[in-house]
């Protein structure tokens, strides 16, 4: 907290007061300042985010749950669960999503990185119940998105199932 100026005052942070995002993105009020009639919708204040899933960082349901301690209150994200199929070359993210797991409690997790620097965006992690489910990694995007973007126009992704991560991802948002 003392690295972040919360060190010696009495009020607490905000949300994502204490983590340092890629300090080279475009970011206003942090390393843009404009001049003259200069907007942010221009190519140069592009942001480029990667989104990917890791299937080895499995959690089990815990033996006592009462001894767990829990670092956020898990309310944040609710959507509808639709089953996905792979339309486009049969990709293991999306097709393992429709698996059983019954002794997992989270089955991986994902999240969303300065596709220029490799720098995760805070608040842009999630755990995966059953696979890669796309609500998932929407949510994720949505708060990469969020993240110090105010009046930055233009955001390019890269996803290794972007041919079927895209289809729906404006109607799914919209929808949550």
């Amino acid at each position: 907290m003392k690295w972040h100026g919360f060190g010696h005052h009495s009020n607490a942070p905000n949300a994502g007061d204490l983590t340092l995002f890629c300090p080279t993105c475009p970011q206003p009020e942090i390393n843009i300042s404009l001049s003259g009639n200069e907007t942010l919708d221009d190519w140069r204040y592009t942001r480029s985010f990667v989104m990917d899933g890791n299937f080895k960082a499995k959690h089990l349901h815990p033996i006592k749950p009462f001894d767990e301690v829990w670092l956020a209150d898990g309310l944040g994200f609710m959507a509808a669960d639709t089953l996905e199929k792979s339309s486009c070359n049969n990709h293991r993210a999306v097709n393992q999503a429709n698996a059983a797991r019954h002794k997992l409690e989270s089955t991986g997790i994902g999240g969303v990185a300065c596709a220029r620097h490799g720098c995760f965006v805070p608040h842009a992690m999630v755990d995966f119940q059953k696979g890669e489910r796309q609500m998932n990694m929407d949510y994720a995007l949505c708060k990469a998105a969020q993240h110090n973007m105010e009046g930055i126009t233009r955001a390019v992704t890269f996803y290794d199932i972007n041919c079927q991560y895209n289809k729906h991802l404006r109607v799914w948002v919209d929808r949550s």
